[in-house]
């Protein structure tokens, strides 16, 4: 055999193994194809009478490699738009390749390299390649230049940080997408009661992938209230999916998953639910999709003519919002949101004329004193710009009394 041939052929034979690590370093599947590259590379310009272990040979390249872009990671956070977010692992078990299969077969959860982001680089590695691939602390430290000793100190950190911070997970899939399931039909029917059953009272929510998306809430009753709300227009888009080997949502497009819910189950009940948005699956996309215009926050025409509208108003002016939204403001005043051309959120005046008053339908029973008005007709626009107005037309008058 070639030296190229056995090059490749050892490559190709570790690469499972080699891309798992790299993942659950990187928490990207992009980012681990570059390690795994890099790797290549270094391997094809190596002396094949050199490597007498090709297996850990690859391991301590990707380790080493993972260690210098997991740095070079830290060193430009300040450039990020939001906050770094895991990439998940989307698949369809029936359609899962190989390669998905083998990175999903141990679960390593968003929630799980949410936390694993905490730690540095040499004690990430120390955990990953010890607690998940059983690789001797004698191995993990020749790759960061460390003792044995210390490479078990590093792990040993890093797993009390791991076990503070991490709940046990069910591990029963059919028991995981049952609550996940019923969590999709409470969101979508915005059942604040139901949402809360199913929530742990210290449940995290977490959002991140763009700046207007990037969030936190902890707590059961701030989270059902949240999703509550969302719920109603946004799990609608939402179908069940495996998410990095556990139960999970996504909103699925032509180019792939574009965003993804994945939940950790401890107990019968949720105790994390980590939402990523992948910007780039969304950036060649129709704006007019109905999906994609809440995502993205798009204005299409009846988004654009509202706030065309309103900004031309004396003193109004146009703010990010909550999950992609547009709010329209005069000073501190909340005059409405608009979520592209789908739907607008709008406080009520305190007597709203009889037409405008909410129905059961119209307001969750969490957020009085708000409408959600469908915007895909012309009464339901005009029904959002008179509300505004009336709202701007309050605003003004409260600012003429106070001066």
């Amino acid at each position: 055999m070639t030296d190229i041939g056995w090059e490749t052929e050892q490559f190709e034979r570790h690469r499972p193994h080699l891309a798992a690590v790299a993942y659950r370093m990187l928490g990207s599947v992009s980012e681990a194809e570059d390690a795994l590259q890099e790797a290549w590379l270094r391997l094809s310009r190596s002396q094949q009478e050199t490597i007498h272990n090709a297996r850990a040979w690859l391991t301590t390249i990707v380790g080493r490699v993972c260690i210098d872009m997991l740095r070079a990671r830290q060193a430009r956070r300040e450039d990020y738009v939001g906050a770094w977010v895991p990439e998940p692992i989307v698949a369809d078990s029936e359609q899962a390749d190989p390669e998905q299969q083998t990175l999903m077969a141990e679960t390593v959860g968003l929630a799980l390299l949410v936390v694993l982001e905490t730690l540095t680089p040499t004690e990430r590695l120390a955990y990953v390649l010890h607690d998940m691939f059983a690789l001797p602390f004698a191995e993990i430290g020749a790759i960061i230049d460390r003792s044995p000793a210390a490479a078990r100190q590093l792990a040993s950190r890093a797993r009390r940080r791991v076990r503070g911070a991490m709940p046990p997970s069910d591990a029963d899939l059919a028991e995981q997408r049952e609550i996940v399931d019923a969590f999709l039909s409470a969101s979508r029917a915005g059942d604040f009661d139901a949402l809360l059953a199913l929530l742990d009272p210290g449940v995290v929510f977490r959002a991140g992938g763009a700046r207007e998306l990037q969030q936190e809430l902890e707590g059961a009753a701030g989270v059902a209230s949240k999703l509550a709300g969302l719920g109603p227009r946004f799990a609608t888009l939402c179908h069940p999916a495996t998410v990095n080997g556990q139960a999970g949502l996504v909103v699925e497009t032509p180019q792939g998953p574009a965003a993804a819910f994945a939940f950790t189950v401890s107990g019968g009940l949720i105790t994390t639910i980590d939402l990523t948005l992948d910007l780039d699956k969304l950036a060649g996309l129709d704006p007019t999709e109905g999906p994609i215009t809440y995502l993205r926050g798009c204005q299409g025409s009846v988004a654009e003519r509202i706030i065309r509208e309103a900004l031309s108003w004396p003193g109004v002016y146009r703010a990010e919002g909550h999950f992609g939204s547009v709010a329209l403001r005069l000073g501190r005043l909340e005059l409405g949101h608009l979520h592209g051309d789908a739907v607008a959120d709008v406080p009520l005046p305190p007597q709203p004329p009889e037409q405008d008053r909410p129905t059961l339908e119209d307001q969750p029973r969490h957020n009085p004193g708000w409408i959600t008005i469908q915007l895909d007709t012309e009464q339901g626009t005009q029904r959002a710009l008179t509300l505004l107005r009336a709202n701007y037309a309050r605003g003004q008058a409260t600012a003429a009394s106070d001066g």
